[in-house]
């Protein structure tokens, strides 16, 4: 059984979303996670090993944006702990263009004695010591430079994450002057993809979320995302995820087949 805790951000609320901790106590637990729009930096801690689309991790790791299906398989006895980042947040701390990590894991060296206090996390130390000790690993990396070049995206995600759905690109650059060039570069740069499809990737997980959650009806779920009509929401659906609403929604409600929400 896969058991995990989340905790709430203490430090850099804007840059990060959560932090987790996933322990496998019996027997191995296969996950598919969804599309999404958040960077995880993971470390296997106790010489901890998982495997991520059948590659086998073994050594902390940043995982990119998903834009796809992604399986993860937890053998017995593996424990993790995750820093779940907004799409912006890793660059203030680590500053890998976002292309290089959109759908891929990348290994990341860690050799600071922080590190690798976190990764042989001592039995007797409570989660809450870890989980500060990840908190002062990331204190160390933090760069107001790098955070300054990231606040046009923290902005744009503001707006498009709990604003009206029908607001657009076009009427953001326009009530921020914002140059849409620039924010284009930007977002290639350090998410990895246009704001065209960021924007995308949010309408999807909004209608994922729902899907999951609550009994309204295809065409409500479509509507409240930010779809125009259901035929748009059918076809951005499958972009993603490569089968319709109603399928996942049937799959969801079978708990055999029952993926995972991350």
């Amino acid at each position: 059984m896969l058991n995990i805790e989340t905790y709430k951000t203490e430090r850099f609320p804007d840059l990060i979303e959560r932090i987790w901790i996933a322990e496998n106590t019996e027997k191995e637990v296969e996950l598919m996670i969804p599309p999404n729009q958040y960077v995880n930096l993971i470390f296997a801690l106790n010489n901890s090993t998982y495997k991520r689309d059948n590659v086998l991790i073994e050594v902390p790791q940043i995982e990119g944006i998903p834009i796809k299906n992604t399986v993860l398989i937890y053998p017995a006895g593996t424990k993790i702990i995750g820093v779940r980042f907004f799409a912006f947040g890793l660059f203030p701390f680590i500053q890998i263009q976002g292309k290089k990590l959109i759908n891929n894991s990348l290994h990341y060296p860690l050799e600071t004695k922080i590190a690798k206090d976190i990764l042989h996390h001592s039995v007797g130390d409570s989660e809450t010591v870890l989980v500060q000790k990840v908190y002062e690993f990331l204190s160390d990396l933090f760069c107001d430079e790098s955070y300054d070049k990231v606040l046009q995206i923290m902005d744009f995600y503001k707006q498009f994450r709990w604003n009206d759905e029908t607001y657009s690109i076009e009427d953001y650059c326009k009530k921020t002057s914002t140059n849409y060039t620039t924010l284009n570069r930007n977002f290639t740069r350090i998410v990895g993809i246009t704001p065209k499809k960021f924007e995308r990737l949010i309408k999807f997980r909004k209608s994922l979320c729902s899907l999951i959650d609550n009994k309204e009806n295809l065409t409500s779920i479509g509507v409240n995302s930010g779809y125009f009509d259901q035929a748009h929401f059918i076809r951005e659906f499958k972009m993603f995820l490569n089968q319709t609403p109603s399928d996942y929604q049937t799959l969801v409600n079978n708990p055999r087949g029952k993926p995972t929400r991350h």
